[in-house]
């Protein structure tokens, strides 16, 4: 991902009110804070979405929002996959790495950027120092490849 849009996310969040989330539960436990802005409200949004499309090599695709999450210390995202409300894959980036440099792991590997299918295990570990900030978009079919029940 371009430098410049790292660096918008990162000054356009300084002033924002960040969710916490925290689930304790077996296959589910996270504890996060995280923000979202529309597509709309990114100004490069077009300019992403075409590289996104080159990154991944999928060209029939939509997205609602740019999640943005902050990981503190003690925070973390046991082994999940994506696989709901329609996407067909994730796409993560670091854009500010902790003092302890803690890596999204996708199947284990550590990743500065990645993307992977909804049924692809991946993680945060537990952050032991320092604050963590990635960005998150989900890709999904377009309103044309839902399935009726």
């Amino acid at each position: 991902m371009e430098n410049t849009y790292r660096n918008w996310f990162l000054q356009n969040i300084q002033d924002k009110e960040f969710r916490t989330t925290v689930i304790l539960e077996p296959k589910v436990a996270r504890s996060y804070s995280y923000f979202s802005f529309l597509r709309s409200e990114v100004p490069f949004d077009s300019d992403f979405f075409v590289y996104l499309k080159e990154y991944t090599g999928i060209k029939d695709f939509t997205f609602k929002y740019y999640h943005l999450h902050k990981w503190k210390k003690g925070d973390f995202f046991d082994v999940h996959i994506d696989k709901r409300e329609n996407r067909i894959f994730g796409y993560c980036c670091e854009l500010k790495e902790s003092t302890c440099s803690t890596k999204l792991l996708v199947e284990g590997k550590k990743v500065d950027e990645a993307w992977f299918s909804n049924e692809t295990l991946h993680n945060v570990p537990k952050v032991q120092k320092g604050e963590r900030i990635s960005l998150t978009v989900f890709g999904s079919y377009p309103d044309s490849h839902k399935t009726l029940i």
